[in-house]
């Protein structure tokens, strides 16, 4: 499945249970057939009620979650502890190289691997007002390049995101931004990886006009990161991929 056709068919989608099948797939498509989705934070969009998500989604073994819970690993889970004060999206594998995890957080990450879930990544979402969730991925069989997969996986939980906290909003796909030709320009080189000194180089202006076109284009589409403006502009039809 192409991150496009999954940003058509999620927005689309009325209730949970389309897009987590869209989630499994998609994900499945880039090597990674094991998916776990959380807020790490309390958040508006999963209190109680009739149309409220689940705060809580995966498809990792049952008893990979049992065997967790039970020991209460949520306490001492290195990529759920540390997911808050990381930006950008990061490989399971690097985390005790940066972190110096202790000898239980070791212990946990080899047992995960023994479960099946191999060469985990984690793609923090932070939203306003201090609210993290979290997306992880992990292949059963193990994954050949996971750290190429990074910025394709950082899409799909951006959009995953977005479309399952909205699930029951009224309006919420309804297209409220309109971007300016550079601008447009410039987040659909965004969405093709490029910086923004290579934007410039492109479209043969400066990096700081570039910067200029992209912070206008993230206030216009409320987002405040760039991949949730990419996001934002496909969903409305202002940039394809």
């Amino acid at each position: 499945m192409r991150l496009s056709d999954f940003i058509d068919a999620s927005n689309r989608a009325g209730s949970t249970q389309p897009i987590l099948a869209l989630m499994e797939h998609a994900a499945a498509d880039l090597g990674f057939d094991r998916y776990a989705y959380c807020a790490l934070t309390r958040h508006h969009r999963y209190e109680a009620g009739e149309n409220a998500a689940p705060a809580v989604a995966h498809n990792f073994p049952a008893a990979w979650i049992n065997y967790y819970f039970e020991r209460d690993y949520q306490t001492r889970d290195p990529v759920v502890l540390l997911a808050p004060e990381i930006e950008r999206p990061f490989l399971w594998d690097a985390l005790d190289g940066a972190y110096r995890l202790d000898r239980a957080q070791q212990t946990l990450m080899l047992e995960a691997d023994d479960a099946g879930l191999k060469d985990g990544v984690g793609v923090p979402l932070h939203g306003p007002r201090g609210n993290v969730c979290l997306a992880t991925f992990a292949a059963g069989d193990g994954h050949p390049r996971p750290a190429a997969e990074l910025p394709r996986l950082e899409l799909l939980a951006t959009q995953f995101h977005a479309a399952y906290s909205a699930v029951g909003r009224a309006g919420s796909n309804r297209r409220t931004a309109v971007l300016s030709r550079r601008e447009r320009e410039c987040l659909q080189w965004v969405a093709a990886g490029k910086s923004s000194w290579d934007i410039g180089v492109i479209l043969n202006i400066s990096e700081r006009t570039v910067n200029f076109h992209v912070r206008n284009a993230l206030r216009k589409l409320n987002a405040n990161t760039r991949v949730l403006a990419v996001v934002k502009a496909i969903r409305y039809g202002l940039i394809s991929l």
